[in-house]
């Protein structure tokens, strides 16, 4: 099975008060080090959904695709080539992004990772897209649709074009998720799904960080 891995990036982090890609985990932000984490798995292309691009020192790639290689950016310290995708249709939330870079991609399934989840490892990951082909559906964790194991079939491709035209009338990964008999999958530990969307919520999580001396 070809497997693409996605970083969703293009959030407004309204809450935050700052972008949370570029919040600093340790001498990486937090998109680099979400990137790195999905670079390690066994994936074919690294497939970046943000809307902000322009924002940290270069343009998004052009309509061939054209990858970059991180290590020449200096906004990102990876060592992986990637391709950033904005949003195709404004304002439709994360299945937006998903539908931005599935559209770009050839793959059987995508594995795709939101860019606030400093605890997440790359176990966690895996141990989705081993429950998730194994069963050919759709694989989320407990209480949490992202992470997201999708397997892009031809059912998958055309709900989302049908959530960004409007057809969709709940246009959330949740709904997605039940359309398509998608797995809930127990995780080894829940707090490393514990997501950031505050200052508060990232204090407490660079303390557990700290205490978990990484």
């Amino acid at each position: 099975m070809v497997i693409d891995g996605v970083v969703l990036a293009g959030g407004l982090s309204s809450r935050m008060g700052e972008d949370k890609a570029l919040l600093k985990r340790d001498e990486r932000d937090m998109l680099t080090y979400t990137a790195d984490l999905v670079s390690s798995l066994s994936i074919e292309r690294l497939l970046i959904s943000r809307n902000e691009a322009t924002t940290i020192g270069y343009q998004p790639n052009d309509a061939d695709g054209d990858a970059y290689n991180c290590a020449h950016k200096s906004a990102y310290n990876c060592a992986h080539k990637f391709e950033v995708f904005n949003d195709v249709v404004a304002g439709v939330g994360p299945l937006g992004g998903i539908y931005s870079v599935a559209i770009q991609s050839k793959a059987d399934a995508l594995i795709i990772t939101p860019v606030d989840l400093p605890l997440l490892r790359t176990e966690d990951l895996e141990q989705l897209i081993n429950e998730g082909s194994s069963a050919k559906r759709p694989a989320y964790f407990s209480h949490h649709y992202l992470p997201l194991f999708l397997p892009l079939t031809k059912e998958v491709r055309q709900y989302l074009d049908d959530v960004v035209k409007g057809k969709v009338p709940q246009r959330s990964v949740n709904t997605m998720c039940t359309n398509f008999g998608a797995i809930e999958v127990t995780p080894k530990n829940n707090s490393r799904l514990t997501n950031v969307n505050t200052p508060a919520q990232w204090d407490a999580a660079k303390k557990l960080l700290s205490l978990a001396g990484n």
